[in-house]
């Protein structure tokens, strides 16, 4: 008797209604939901907490930008004579005290605050596209590792069966009614059957390997996955288009285009003076007759003059422009790109799906009565062992194909609910 792991007997009756019936809901997953599985993904996915930081980072850093530069503290003697190095021999001999603000030019504290507000809500967005990510990829290794469980549990209805036929074909042979060629082929259909069980658990533990990338090994081992995503009527590709601005790497794209707007006008602010006020006051001592010397208050206003514009702050704005325009090419291709993605992907569901309606509709009856038929020949000596073993093996590959059909179909299901958003 061949022997198949526990975990995927609970799929057994997902397997027995492919034949004819819709495929159960992700909700009888045993173990780890999916919904939990990716509630764990997006919390430990290190990519996801470093964009969230930056995103913080840069908020931070936006108040920092639209504050005035920190004062600046002088302290100092003034007019020393150098010969004696006395501070009441001179009459302009002071200790002085000042402080000196610097200012930028015009607006540009201000627009350099929102031009970091601006990126910090881009890497929000990208942040979210990330979540996205996250979750596509734990939908498609769920719905692989369903399609595995409900394959396994094919394969044990059918080692059953082929155990079944293989002591029949011995007590007909041991009877002289049957033939040891009859033997001989029950016994290669169950060498197939093990074949494509080795195949089946080599595959089941890769998806698992990569499962735990994002949950971690433990909490991959429980994910026990039941079925797979049920079938829905696709909403219109053009519908699906028009939800695509909204999307986050859309949204990312637009605030950093927005920034490059608000770098080039912070460059045309450069254009103007900056200036700087140093505000200082002087101590004097008495003369040496005893006589009061006034302190002394000064004032001071620095412009800068930007007499040089065309190699320096024209460039600048010029620069500035053009990064600007860069990016409204790069995103009008990633536009087209994801445009272009998820119509393959509409176009795969779609197709996908009308041919698993196909197989529901006409390939699984037809091939559960033709192992029907070939079963009541065998018993009454009309037909072989073999063309039972065949239309049975025809039956098994048409129920693998058909559930592999649902699971692509779900594949690009995900891929849909990358792009247009998740609607369920």
């Amino acid at each position: 008797m061949i022997s198949f792991p526990n975990r995927f007997a609970g799929v057994l009756t997902l397997a027995l209604a492919l034949a004819g019936g819709p495929l159960p809901s992700q909700a009888a997953a045993a173990g780890l939901t999916l919904a939990e599985s990716e509630r764990i993904a997006i919390d430990r996915d290190a990519m996801l907490r470093e964009m969230r930081a930056q995103g913080a980072a840069m908020r931070e850093r936006a108040v920092m930008d639209g504050e005035l530069m920190d004062p600046q503290l002088r302290v100092g003697a003034v007019n020393v004579p150098v010969d004696s190095f006395s501070l009441d021999a001179e009459d302009m001999t002071m200790l002085e005290v000042g402080v000196v603000q610097e200012f930028q030019p015009g607006k540009s504290r201000r627009l350099s605050r929102r031009q970091m507000e601006q990126l910090a809500t881009a890497m929000d967005a990208t942040a979210l596209d990330r979540e996205r990510i996250v979750r596509r990829e734990v939908r498609k290794l769920w719905t692989q590792l369903a399609y595995l469980g409900a394959a396994q549990a094919l394969l044990l209805e059918q080692a059953s069966w082929v155990e079944q036929m293989r002591q029949s074909a011995r007590a007909r042979y041991a009877t002289g009614e049957g033939k040891q060629l009859d033997v001989l082929q029950a016994g290669l259909d169950a060498a197939m059957l093990r074949e494509q069980q080795l195949d089946l658990d080599r595959d089941d533990a890769m998806y698992r390997s990569q499962l735990s990338f994002w949950l971690g090994a433990d909490e991959a081992a429980r994910a026990q996955p039941a079925g797979l995503s049920p079938r829905s009527e696709l909403e219109p590709l053009a519908t699906l288009e028009a939800r695509l601005a909204a999307h986050p790497a859309q949204l990312d794209y637009m605030r950093r285009i927005d920034a490059a707007r608000t770098a080039e006008d912070v460059a045309r602010e450069l254009r103007k003076p900056a200036w700087m006020l140093d505000v200082s006051y002087g101590f004097r001592q008495n003369a040496p007759d005893g006589m009061a010397r006034p302190d002394m208050l000064s004032a001071m206003v620095t412009v800068g003059l930007p007499l040089f514009r065309g190699d320096r702050q024209d460039r600048g704005v010029s620069a500035a422009r053009l990064e600007a325009q860069g990016l409204n090419e790069r995103h009008e291709d990633h536009t087209r790109e994801m445009q272009a993605m998820l119509a393959e992907a509409w176009n795969a569901a779609h197709r996908t799906a009308e041919l698993e309606r196909f197989y529901e509709s006409d390939l699984l009856p037809l091939a559960e009565q033709s192992v029907t038929a070939a079963l009541l020949g065998w018993r009454s000596n009309r037909a072989m062992i073999d063309e039972v073993v065949m239309a049975r093996r025809i039956a098994l590959e048409t129920r693998m194909k058909h559930l592999r059909l649902a699971a692509d179909r779900a594949l690009a299901q995900h891929e849909i609910d990358y792009f247009a958003g998740d609607a369920r």
